[in-house]
């Protein structure tokens, strides 16, 4: 007969041993998109090799000691799926797939990620297994356990996303890079154009797309009597938002660019980005404002208040954060966006947009009616056409890229933890 210490003992290593594996497999796969040669055929047996007898182990610890005994039915399909894995790893590592009409196969590096990513979600749920042995409790933690992966996984991703745009653009970042136009004479690069344009685009759009987004917003909550008008602005907003880009930039170059200058403007980007921020910021704009409690409405109202005072001064306020937000989520979007301004707005080494001077006339309206240049475009023509740099300068372009949409961000939540603080709920 065992003894419930050595019983316990067991259970404690199985776990722990699951844990570790789990771990090991995501710095596996950290490793492999580093450096697809890292892991050899070799290293890959020995990963099957101890998949294997660990899920053994497992399997005869569990069968032959009553204490330990976790959910049957998610118990055998994670041991399954571990059992599979590490037998692919052991007897059949570095296979690629033929497929056909494709030349050559896939490479075994996508199957291999694959397997590793296998192996860390599924170690990880057999050590939540025999941690909780409990049958009511291994339901429950398995809802946590695979809760918590949809909230780490992305955010991991992200992580790797920015560490690694970092560390290959990281070392072309100067300030000449930052502060200067690109120079073919002399073989210099600079973005300044581009992230003036980049930001103009943002702005301008933001300007554009907010007022008129607020705006039917308020109508909707607070005016329209009618159901079917909230209905038809409802599905025409969501069927903008899922309209693809390039539709919105082939609109912008048959409909905008002839009727304002006969080419590319900046005015004619910030327009077709505003079309695309626009859905998004009614519907958020929408549930921000159905979101205040009426309250705050009838108590405004009582006092004797007007109603456009109350929505003024009582209902925009309470909203502006879930405002900003929904607005964040756009600019993140439309900061990216290549396809449409290609078409309508930019153009390589062009000079940044001037709307001011220290001199008159101080604002430059000219400016909104000529070509730019911006980070996104850039990046297309470094990588794809090969003009404009090296592929370190795209790294580096996307490296300040993602800092302007970060300083957008920044400065959204700043003003919306400023209107949280107060309205005081």
């Amino acid at each position: 007969m065992i003894s419930n210490r050595f019983a316990l003992l067991v259970k404690k290593s199985i776990y722990l041993l699951w844990f570790l594996l789990s771990l090991c497999s995501i710095l596996g796969i950290v490793r492999l998109i580093l450096d697809t040669d890292a892991l050899s055929t070799l290293n890959l047996n020995i990963v099957g090799g101890v998949v294997v007898s660990l899920t053994s182990l497992t399997f005869i610890a569990n069968w032959m000691i009553e204490e330990i005994q976790p959910q049957f039915g998610q118990f055998v399909f994670a041991l399954f799926l571990m059992l599979f894995t590490g037998v692919v790893f052991l007897f059949f590592p570095n296979q690629g797939v033929v497929l056909p009409d494709l030349e050559g196969e896939v490479t075994p590096i996508l199957a291999t990620l694959s397997l590793f990513f296998v192996l860390a979600i599924g170690s990880g749920w057999l050590g939540f297994l025999q941690l909780m042995d409990n049958p009511a409790l291994n339901s429950q933690s398995a809802v946590k356990y695979f809760t918590a992966l949809s909230v780490v996984v992305p955010l991991a991703v992200l992580a790797f996303f920015v560490i690694y745009t970092i560390t290959e653009g990281s070392g072309v970042i100067t300030w000449r890079f930052i502060s200067q136009r690109s120079d073919l004479m002399r073989g210099t690069a600079g973005i300044f154009p581009a992230i003036m344009g980049t930001v103009w685009l943002i702005v301008g759009a933001t300007l554009l797309a907010v007022p008129i987004g607020v705006g039917a917003a308020v109508f909707l909550t607070e005016y329209a009597k009618r159901k079917w008008i909230k209905q038809l602005v409802g599905v025409t907003a969501d069927c903008l938002w899922s309209t693809p880009s390039i539709v919105f930039g082939l609109f912008g170059y048959i409909f905008l660019v002839p009727r304002i200058t006969g080419h590319s403007t900046l005015l004619a980007g910030q327009i077709i980005l505003a079309s695309m921020l626009l859905p998004l910021t009614i519907a958020t704009s929408t549930e921000a404002l159905i979101s205040v409690p009426d309250e705050f409405r009838s108590g405004s109202l009582a006092l004797g208040s007007s109603n456009w005072w109350t929505i003024r001064t009582v209902v925009l306020p309470s909203a502006v954060p879930s405002i900003v937000t929904g607005v964040l989520l756009g600019i993140g979007r439309i900061a990216g966006e290549t396809a449409p301004i290609m078409l309508i707005a930019v153009t390589s080494h062009t000079t940044a947009p001037k709307f001011f001077s220290l001199g008159a006339p101080y604002f430059h309206l000219g400016a909104l009616f000529r070509e730019i240049d911006a980070l996104p475009y850039r990046l297309y023509s470094i990588y794809k056409a090969g003009v404009g740099g090296s592929i370190h300068e795209a790294w580096g372009t996307a490296l300040v890229l993602i800092a302007i949409v970060l300083l957008f961000y920044g400065l959204g939540i700043v003003t919306r933890s400023y209107f949280r603080r107060r309205r005081g709920w």
